[in-house]
C-alpha cells in the first residue's frame, strides 16, 4: 500500500482524489508563533482539527480556517479519535491531528498511523519544536557544549503507565553524565533525584525545572540535583513539567573547532599559526585525560537555587492550570475498603493532582512519602493511621499534612501537620469535595488565634533557630501577657489583646507593652540579639525579609572574598543573614562567576539592575571610576537601595531590573560601602509595604462568601467597613483584630482611614457588600493609592448577579449596570446613560433605584426604556437577594410605566404604584432587552448564538 505524502518532505494540503488524509502536526511547546510554517499551513487547509486542550495551547487554533470542525480530544480514547478518522476516510476529509511538541516524542502516533493504513487514509507528519529545545532557547544555553556534553538523552522516569525496556532506566542512562531531558517525571521528583544520583551525577549537578515552556504562565526554576525534589515540591509542579540535568547547563565550555581559525573545511582554509595552537591544545587536553579546559581560574557556579523565570506582570510563581487543592502538589490517597476507594475515585476526578496509591496501607504511605507528596488522605480510622505512620515521619517542618476520612464520609480529620504540612486546609478541601465536616483541633485554629509557626510566613519571615515556639505559643493561647517587639510595622495578622506591641522607630506603634509584666516575648527584627538575661521567659525571633546586600565586583572576583566581605558587613552592623532577601548588582555582573557562586551557597537570588537605574540613586560614596567602568557611579550602595523589580526573566541566573520606570527609593542604607581587593558590599534596610485588601462580601448569604474573602478577613489586622457589613462577618474575624466601622454617608472617611493604615504598613481589609469594586468602597479607596502599599482585590457576587440568579438568566447577553442615585451624579447625565442603553437594546440592571426621598428616578428611567421597548418586556424586581426577607417579583415594562397604565384604564395606575412601592435601596431592578423572554416563569435573555 502506498502512502502519498509520507516521507516526501513536502506538505500535502488536500486529500488525494476520493481519499481522506490525516496530517499529524507538531504544535511546538505552546506559543502559537512557535508552530512551523508548514504546520500552520496544514491547519489552515484542514477540514477537521483534532487537538487536546489538556496539552495544546488554544492559541494554536488561530491557524485553523474559518468553518473548520474543531474537536477537543482531551477526553477521547483512541477509539473516539478513530471514529473521526473513519469519517474522514468515508467523506474524503483532511484531518489535522495536532500534538504538543514534536509528534515523534511520546506522541502515541505510531498506533494512529496504523489505523490510517488500515482505513486507507493518506498520512503525513509535520515535525514540531520540542519543549526541551524551547527550554534551551529560553535559557540561552547550548545543550551540547564542546568538551562538556556532546549528547542529549531524552527519557522519562520508569514505573509509570508504560514500562521501560531493559537498560533504559534513568540510572542506566545517567551513567553517561551528559545532558538529560526528563519528561513526564515531575510527579515523582524524589524518585527522579534518587535515580539520577544513583547513576553517578554529583549532588551539585545543575538542573532546570520548567513548567509549560513558552505558555503565558511559563515558569523556569534553576536548582541543583540535591535540591531538585524540594524545588519541584516548593513550586507545586506535577504535570506539563520538564527537567533538564547536566553540566552543560552552566559550563562555559571549550571553544568549538567549527569556527576556530585553526579549523579547516570545504569552505574555509585554516590559518597556519592558529592551526598549531589548536592542535597543541588538543594534545594537552588528551594527555591530561580531561574533557574540558577551564576558561577561568574559578569554577562556573550554578545559578541560585531560587531563580524564577516567568512571563507576565507578576513575579509570583503561577500554579499549574487545573492543579487542585489550591495549587498544591501531588496528594496521595490511601484506601483499603470499597467505600474508601470510591471516595478516593471521586477526589481523583475532582483533583488532577490526587493519586490513589495501591497496595497495603503501610506500603502506600511509605511510597507517598518517598515521592515527596504535599498531602496524604487516608480513608482509614485515625487510630489505624497513627499506627501506620509510626516511624515514618521526620518532623512537622518536613512532613506532609495527613487527613483521615471515616468510612461514612462524615468527617475529614486533620491528623498531623495542621499548619506546616497544610493538613488543616486539606481537611477543609476534602470535606468540601465529599460533603463531610472538617475536624481541626490545632489550638490556634480552634480559638481563632494566629498560629506562631506560620506567623508572617507569607511575608517571607523565617524563624530563628532555637526559638521556643511551643512555649511562647502556649503563653499566647493561654492569654498570658506577651511582649512583641518589631523594627517596623509589618502587614501581619493580629494577635490576641494579651500581646502588646512595641514598634521601634515607627510613628504608629500600636500598644506599648511593659516588658517586666510579660511572661514571654516575640521579636520581629533583622538585628542580632544577645542571649536573654537569666530568668527571662521564652522567646521567638522572626527574621523578616528586610535587608538587601548590594555587591560590586571586579571581573573574576573570588567567591570566598565576596562571601567574607558580606559576613564582615553584616556582623559589623549587628545584622542577621536570615533577614537578607537577595543580592543586588548591576546587569554587567549577571554572569559574574564568583557572585553567582555566593548566591548559590547562601540560597539568595541575585537581582541585577541596569546602570541607568542605579545612576539616579543618591548615594554617599559615588565613584567616577565605577561610572567609567559600568555606567553608574555606584553599584553596591545603589543596588542595595533599589527594590527588586516586580518581574524577572533573565537567562543567566540573575533577576534583571527594568531599564525604565525606576521605583522610588524608600530604603535606608545601614552599611555604607565596604571595600576589599576585588569587591564592594553595602547593605540597605527596606521598609515593609502595607497591604490593603478590598473585599467583596457578596449579597449576604454566608454560602456566597468566597473562600478568598474568608482568608482575607482572617489575616487582616484592621477591618474597615460599614457597621452593618462588619456585624455580618464579626464571627469570622480573628482574635485581636481592630474594627473601624461607621455608618452610611461616611464612605470617603472609611476609604481614607483604610488607606492611611495601609500606608502605615498594616494589613487592612476594606469590606463592602457584593463586589467591593462595583458601586462600593473599592473606587474611593483605590483612587487614593500612591504605590506605597500593596493592593489585593477579592471579587464578590454582585447584587446584579445575585438578582439575575434568582430571576433565571436575564444577563445572558450584553447588559449594563446603572446607578439611579443622583446624590453625586447629575440626573441629566444618568438619563443620558439610560437613553444610550435603551437605544443599544441592552439588558440593564438598576442599582440604588429608589429611596424615601428619591421617588421619580426609577419611573423616569423606565419611561425612557419604554420608548424603545415593547410593553411586554420582562422586568425583575429583586429585594434583599439571598438575605432574610428576600422578595422576587417578575412583571413587565408596561405594568411599570404611565403609558401602559393609561391604556389599561382603571386599576392600571394602582398596580403600577403597588409595584413601584416594592422597590427600595436594597432592590435591584433588571429590565430585559427586546430579546428577553419568559420561560416557565424564568426571565431569559438568549445568547443569540447559532449552536452546533
Amino acid at each position: 500500500m502506498s502512502h502519498p505524502g509520507r516521507g516526501t518532505g513536502q506538505p500535502v494540503d488536500v486529500a488525494g482524489p476520493g481519499r481522506g488524509r490525516v496530517s499529524f502536526v507538531g504544535a511546538g511547546p505552546g506559543a502559537a508563533d512557535l508552530i512551523t510554517v508548514r504546520g500552520a499551513a496544514v491547519l489552515a487547509a484542514a477540514d477537521v482539527v483534532i487537538w487536546a486542550s489538556s496539552l495544546v495551547h488554544p492559541a494554536i487554533l488561530d491557524h485553523a480556517r474559518d468553518g473548520a470542525e474543531l474537536i477537543d480530544s482531551a477526553a477521547l480514547p483512541l477509539e473516539g479519535v478513530e471514529a473521526v478518522y473513519r469519517r474522514a476516510a468515508e467523506q474524503g476529509l483532511h484531518v489535522a491531528r495536532v500534538h504538543s511538541g514534536d509528534p515523534a516524542l511520546w506522541g502515541a502516533v505510531q498506533e494512529q498511523l496504523e489505523i490510517c493504513d488500515r482505513l486507507g487514509l493518506d498520512s503525513d507528519i509535520v515535525p514540531g519544536v520540542s519543549s526541551f529545545t524551547a527550554l534551551a532557547a529560553a535559557l540561552r544555553r547550548e545543550l551540547t557544549v564542546p568538551e562538556v556534553a556532546q549528547s542529549v538523552i531524552l527519557t522519562r522516569l520508569g514505573g509509570g503507565k508504560t514500562p521501560m525496556p531493559p537498560g533504559e532506566e534513568v540510572r542506566d542512562l545517567a551513567r553517561h553524565g551528559t545532558t538529560m531531558a526528563l519528561f513526564l517525571s515531575a510527579a515523582r521528583s524524589g524518585q527522579l533525584r534518587d535515580e539520577l544520583l544513583a547513576g553517578g551525577y554529583p549532588p551539585d549537578t545543575p538542573c532546570v525545572v520548567a513548567y509549560q515552556v513558552s505558555w503565558p504562565d511559563e515558569l523556569i526554576v534553576r536548582c541543583t540535583l540535591d535540591t531538585l525534589a524540594d524545588t519541584v515540591k516548593a513550586h507545586r509542579l506535577w504535570k506539563h513539567t520538564l527537567v533538564l540535568v547536566g553540566p552543560a547547563l552552566v559550563a562555559g565550555g571549550r571553544r568549538s573547532h567549527l569556527y576556530h581559525p585553526g579549523h579547516f573545511h570545504t569552505y574555509r582554509r585554516a590559518q597556519s599559526g592558529a592551526r598549531t595552537v589548536l592542535h597543541d591544545a588538543d594534545r594537552a587536553l588528551a594527555a591530561a585525560g580531561a574533557t574540558q579546559l577551564p576558561t577561568s581560574p574559578h569554577p562556573v557556579a550554578p545559578a541560585p537555587a531560587v531563580l524564577e523565570r516567568e512571563r507576565g506582570a507578576s513575579a509570583e510563581p503561577v500554579a499549574p492550570q487545573g492543579a487542585a487543592v489550591d495549587g498544591a502538589g501531588l496528594v496521595a490517597l490511601v484506601a483499603v475498603t470499597a467505600a474508601g476507594r470510591a471516595a478516593a475515585d471521586e477526589l481523583t476526578c475532582r483533583w488532577p493532582t490526587a493519586r490513589l496509591y495501591p497496595g497495603r496501607p503501610r506500603d502506600a504511605i511509605t511510597a507517598a512519602l518517598a515521592d515527596g507528596v504535599t498531602g496524604i488522605v487516608c480513608f482509614l480510622a485515625t487510630g489505624a493511621t497513627v499506627r501506620l505512620l509510626d516511624g515514618l515521619l521526620r518532623g512537622k517542618d518536613h512532613d506532609p499534612g495527613v487527613v483521615c476520612v471515616d468510612e461514612a464520609r462524615r468527617f475529614a480529620v486533620a491528623l498531623c501537620g495542621g499548619h506546616a504540612g497544610g493538613a488543616n486546609r486539606l481537611a477543609e478541601q476534602v470535606a468540601d469535595a465529599l460533603g463531610a465536616t472538617p475536624v481541626i483541633t490545632t489550638a490556634s485554629d480552634a480559638t481563632g488565634v494566629s498560629a506562631l509557626d506560620g506567623f508572617g510566613a507569607e511575608l517571607g519571615f523565617t524563624v530563628e533557630p532555637g526559638s521556643e515556639l511551643a512555649a511562647v505559643g502556649t503563653a499566647v493561647l493561654s492569654g498570658h501577657p506577651v511582649a512583641l517587639h518589631a523594627d517596623a510595622v509589618w502587614p501581619l495578622p493580629p494577635l490576641p489583646p494579651s500581646v502588646t506591641t512595641t514598634i521601634t522607630g515607627a510613628v504608629d506603634g500600636g500598644a506599648v507593652g511593659v516588658e517586666g509584666t510579660a511572661v514571654a516575648s516575640i521579636h520581629v527584627t533583622d538585628r542580632l540579639l544577645g542571649a536573654p538575661p537569666d530568668g527571662a521567659g521564652p522567646r521567638v525571633v522572626y527574621r523578616p525579609p528586610s535587608l538587601v546586600v548590594g555587591v560590586g565586583a571586579s571581573r573574576g572576583a573570588p567567591a570566598d572574598e565576596i562571601d567574607a566581605l558580606i559576613d564582615t558587613a553584616l556582623a559589623g552592623a549587628g545584622l542577621s543573614p536570615l533577614a537578607v532577601t537577595h543580592l543586588a548588582s548591576v546587569t554587567a555582573k549577571a554572569d559574574e562567576v564568583g557572585l553567582l557562586e555566593v548566591a548559590r551557597r547562601r540560597g539568595w537570588p541575585l537581582v541585577v539592575h541596569p546602570p541607568q537605574a542605579l545612576a539616579v540613586v543618591t548615594v554617599p560614596h559615588p565613584s567616577e571610576v565605577v561610572r567609567a567602568a559600568v555606567g553608574t557611579p555606584s553599584v553596591a550602595e545603589a543596588a542595595s537601595l533599589l527594590p527588586a523589580p516586580p518581574a524577572a526573566s533573565p537567562p543567566t541566573g540573575a533577576t534583571a531590573g527594568e531599564p525604565t520606570g525606576v521605583p522610588a527609593v524608600t530604603a535606608q542604607l545601614v552599611v555604607a560601602k565596604q571595600v576589599s581587593a576585588h569587591a564592594t558590599v553595602a547593605v540597605a534596610r527596606h521598609r515593609p509595604r502595607g497591604r490593603l485588601a478590598v473585599v467583596g462580601l457578596g449579597p449576604g448569604d454566608r454560602r456566597l462568601l468566597t473562600p478568598a474573602a474568608r482568608a482575607e478577613l482572617a489575616r487582616a489586622r484592621i477591618v474597615v467597613g460599614l457597621d452593618q457589613y462588619v456585624r455580618s462577618v464579626a464571627d469570622l474575624l480573628p482574635a485581636g483584630v481592630t474594627v473601624l466601622d461607621s455608618g452610611l454617608g461616611d464612605e470617603q472617611a472609611r476609604a481614607e482611614t483604610a488607606v492611611a493604615h495601609a500606608r502605615a504598613g498594616h494589613a487592612v481589609a476594606l469590606i463592602g457588600s457584593g463586589d467591593a469594586g462595583v458601586y462600593a468602597m473599592g473606587s474611593p479607596a483605590l483612587d487614593l493609592a500612591d504605590g506605597s502599599f500593596d493592593v489585593v482585590a477579592v471579587p464578590g457576587v454582585t447584587a446584579a448577579l445575585a438578582a439575575a440568579a434568582l430571576l433565571g438568566a436575564p444577563l445572558g447577553h450584553d447588559h449594563a449596570l446603572i446607578s439611579l442615585s443622583d446624590l453625586h451624579t447629575p440626573w441629566e447625565r444618568i438619563v443620558g446613560r439610560v437613553r444610550a442603553v435603551a437605544e443599544a437594546d441592552l439588558v440593564v440592571a438598576f442599582y440604588n433605584p429608589r429611596s424615601r426621598t428619591r421617588r421619580h428616578q426609577l419611573p423616569d428611567a423606565l419611561d425612557v426604556l419604554a420608548a424603545h421597548r415593547s410593553a411586554g418586556t420582562p422586568v425583575g424586581i429583586v429585594t434583599d437577594a439571598f438575605r432574610p426577607g428576600q422578595r422576587i417579583t417578575v412583571t413587565t415594562l408596561g405594568a411599570l410605566t404611565d403609558r401602559t397604565a393609561a391604556q389599561d384604564g382603571a386599576g392600571g395606575a394602582g398596580e403600577r404604584e403597588r409595584l413601584l412601592d416594592l422597590v427600595g435601596m436594597t432592590t435591584t431592578v433588571v429590565v430585559g432587552s427586546s430579546q428577553t423572554r419568559l420561560r416557565a416563569g424564568l426571565v431569559v435573555t438568549p445568547r443569540d448564538y447559532t449552536w452546533r
